[in-house]
């Protein structure tokens, strides 16, 4: 894997933090102990990212009116059954 090299200047206090749980976590350096640091914080970003993209799109399902599938659960799984007829129509019919 290819690599680059940054320079990054730090407060002191920040690199005894550092240097303390490079000890404290037994880690090999301090390079893998920030890899690993940034590596979860990008995980979170991403996850956070995919939470608001999520609210998001319910927004947008809310504001248009929802799926339109029906208030009630009866309601609801009588539509689903008329999509599955429908689709069975168009789909499959003409190989029965």
């Amino acid at each position: 894997m290819s690599s680059r090299e940054i320079t990054w200047e730090i407060p002191e206090g920040l690199y005894r933090e550092l240097l303390w749980a490079q000890e404290e976590f037994a880690y090999s350096s301090l390079l893998d102990l920030i890899s690993q640091a940034v590596q979860r914080r990008l995980a979170e970003m991403r996850r956070e990212a995919w939470q608001r993209e999520f609210r998001l799109l319910q927004q947008q399902v809310r504001a248009t009116g929802g799926f339109g599938l029906g208030e009630t659960k009866d309601e609801v799984i009588a539509n689903l059954r008329e999509i599955r007829r429908q689709i069975f129509e168009e789909e499959y019919a003409h190989l029965y």
